[in-house]
């Protein structure tokens, strides 16, 4: 696994913090490898905690009889299952079998060692304290903010992120994070409704789906681009809801239809739409004043401002339509602002801010593939001993990857139509 180390230097004490992310070149993370989340590591059983692959509490670690190539084995979870020294909690073992130590909370049900705790029970860890929405705090389960206490246990109002009264119980059939649009049967929710759920739960509570300007969705119309009945972009729109948890584009009405002359939606009204050195009435029509303003009736760029230039753009043939500030580099300009070049490590939001031979992996400057950070630079691996080797099987079926273990270049496959060296370029 490469490792990347990021060394901050403090002249003044001569002082080193050292950092290590996750880098997708090599495959996932063997255990106590670096992680971001749980898929970034390989062992059956791990899960990441705290930036490090580690054995869920339900394994335990092991290695081979050489004291290597180490994995999660799971720990007997059955009273009287023979054990070396640990259990699966809440048993223990002891004369090398698992036993249930009835108190306090602990208590033998139909065959099973069971912990249950009521809010005010004594506690050494917050997941001693089994009732929902209670955590451990001066060694007792409490209710958590937000929630109200009632008798032993906390109670959470069940609540409509987007707004809309929360509906019936509802059960998710599909994981709503990996899809723009989802199918129609992705949970027993009525049409025009979507079931809300808590975090690795399937289980939730059905919430309207909503358009801006409080108009209701078209449910006639689908945003899937496969769909018969798209939706009509003339008089609809796709709204793109999300709240972390799912994703779903729901098509709805336009306040002023796009054909129409005055299809731009502003201050209660439709008025025309408007773009550099064309003619306006208010700000609304040139981006809203953030980087053009109404200037004498025409669209101007503001104070430090200028017409964007891309590959595209042409002074006669395909003049510029809009404005973008002024920077040090016309790379690092992005909307109305100014990213700033960033070491390795550091965050960024696109490419360009990231050093030579490193890209914006996950919001952060990392070596590409086949090169490794030394001394805050990215820095080429030397060429493997061997002077032929076995082509890579291919991540997915049928793309190849890419000489080197490009991953940044295969991603810009997909991303870009197969031109890997451009299309992962989003500055």
């Amino acid at each position: 696994m490469l490792l990347f180390y990021i060394f901050i230097v403090f002249l003044n004490t001569h002082c080193f913090v050292v950092a290590q992310l996750f880098t997708p070149c090599n495959g996932k993370s063997a255990l106590n490898g670096v992680c971001d989340v749980n898929l970034d590591c390989d062992n059956k059983g791990s899960i990441c905690l705290r930036g490090k692959c580690r054995c869920h509490p339900h394994y335990v670690e092991t290695q081979d009889e050489k004291g290597r190539l180490p994995k999660c084995a799971p720990l007997p979870a059955k009273i009287g299952a023979s054990c070396s020294s640990k259990c699966r909690e809440p048993l223990f073992c002891r004369n090398g079998e698992c036993q249930c130590v009835q108190r306090g909370t602990t208590r033998v049900s139909n065959g099973e060692c069971i912990t249950t705790s009521r809010v005010g029970d004594r506690c050494s860890r917050h997941y001693d304290c089994t009732s929902p929405f209670s955590a451990c705090l001066n060694s007792q389960c409490v209710c958590i903010s937000g929630t109200i206490q009632q008798g032993s246990r906390c109670v959470a109002a069940a609540n409509c992120p987007l707004g809309g009264l929360p509906g019936q119980s509802c059960v998710r059939r599909s994981d709503p994070s990996l899809a723009f649009n989802l199918p129609p049967d992705q949970d027993n929710c009525p049409a025009g409704q979507m079931c809300i759920t808590a975090a690795d739960s399937s289980v939730g509570h059905c919430c309207p789906m909503v358009c801006p300007l409080a108009s209701h969705i078209d449910t006639k119309y689908s945003c899937d681009p496969n769909a018969t009945s798209k939706c009509p972009a003339d008089s609809h729109f796709c709204h793109l809801l999300s709240d972390g948890s799912f994703t779903q584009a729901v098509c709805c009405r336009r306040p002023c239809n796009a054909m129409a002359p005055n299809a731009l939606y502003a201050n209660n009204q439709c008025i025309p739409r408007g773009q550099l050195n064309s003619a306006c009435t208010t700000n609304a029509q040139c981006g809203g004043g953030e980087g053009m303003e109404c200037v004498k009736g025409q669209c101007q760029c503001i104070q430090n401002f200028h017409p964007a230039v891309d590959a595209l753009t042409h002074p006669l043939k395909n003049p510029s339509q809009t404005c973008s500030r002024d920077c040090e580099s016309e790379d690092l300009s992005r909307d109305t602002s100014c990213m700033k070049a960033v070491p390795l490590g550091s965050l960024c939001f696109i490419q360009k801010q990231c050093p030579t031979n490193s890209g914006c992996y996950r919001g952060r400057c990392m070596c590409r593939c086949g090169f490794a950070a030394k001394s805050g630079k990215c820095v080429a691996l030397p060429a493997p001993s061997t002077t032929t080797s076995a082509p890579s099987p291919p991540i997915i079926p049928g793309v190849q990857l890419p000489p080197g273990n490009d991953l940044f270049k295969l991603f810009g496959q997909f991303l870009g139509g197969g031109n890997g060296a451009n299309a992962f370029n989003l500055g």
